[in-house]
């Protein structure tokens, strides 16, 4: 059974030009535009990593993290955030939350893939 990547992200394109890619590489891709519904799916089908937009409305992508760091999650999953900011105290932030890596955007599709893979062997 393939590897299940949960995807969260509030802008419609990023959503689903991630999804494309990730299953043009074998991937099972389930897509969130916000971390409720994120929740919602991970609580339905745990993903075996998450790719996480920081900047969402309602709950950020941080917040979103911390709630999957908690049970009923798998506490070691790989998390990945994705932002636009590019400072350290952004980097920091995403990794306190509990994020194993954070890329900015945009992002380079060819270290994408190779990141995910490792990720994914670590788990």
């Amino acid at each position: 059974m393939p590897d299940r990547i949960l995807v969260v992200d509030d802008n419609d394109m990023n959503l689903t030009l991630l999804s494309k890619i990730l299953e043009m590489e074998g991937y099972q891709v389930m897509t969130a535009l916000n971390g409720i519904e994120a929740i919602r799916l991970a609580e339905l089908q745990m993903p075996d990593l998450a790719i996480l937009d920081v900047m969402m409305p309602d709950m950020d992508g941080y917040e979103l993290c911390r709630k999957m760091r908690q049970p009923p999650f798998n506490k070691n999953m790989p998390i990945v955030m994705l932002t636009a900011m590019s400072g350290d105290k952004d980097r920091k932030e995403a990794l306190d939350a509990g994020a194993n890596d954070v890329w900015n955007k945009p992002f380079d599709m060819g270290q994408l893939r190779v990141r995910i893979g490792e990720l994914l062997k670590k788990k």
